[in-house]
């Protein structure tokens, strides 16, 4: 008779310490770097007024009548978002609420009508798109 070798397979406890420990890793620097509160307002008050900046301080939006002031008064308008700035960070720290699961944070912040949601996470911070309150109501007969 022939002499059948044997193949010896190694234990799967080996690959599941190797998993736990990675995950452990995981955990912690997912913990260790879940940005605070400070961090989230200081980026959506750069968010804000950005959007603010594209969509109100823009030539487009200056009346007809004042179309000869139009630098000026997007100059003004840029001006007046920068020097407000800690007026927006205050009205986005009343109106935001901080779910902290401690590997990472969902932010909500709900400002006029709009509902913002993000998501912070190893320093960084991802904000999911919002829908227009005027189009997404429903309408009732």
């Amino acid at each position: 008779m022939m002499k059948l070798d044997t193949i010896q397979s190694k234990p799967s406890s080996g690959y599941i310490g190797k998993g736990a420990i990675i995950l452990t890793i995981l955990a912690g620097t997912m913990a260790f770097t879940n940005p605070p509160r400070e961090e989230y307002l200081n980026y959506a008050s750069d968010q804000l007024s950005a959007e603010i900046k594209k969509s109100i301080c823009q030539e487009s939006q200056v009346p007809e009548f004042l179309k000869g002031l139009s630098n000026t008064l997007v100059n003004t308008c840029n001006t007046l978002v920068t020097t407000q700035r800690n007026l927006i960070k205050d009205t986005i720290d009343k109106s935001t609420t901080r779910q902290n699961t401690v590997l990472f944070s969902v932010y909500t912040t709900e400002i006029a009508g709009y509902k913002y949601q993000t998501l912070g996470g190893f320093g960084n911070f991802l904000t999911f798109p919002t829908k227009d309150p005027k189009t997404s109501q429903s309408t009732s007969k």
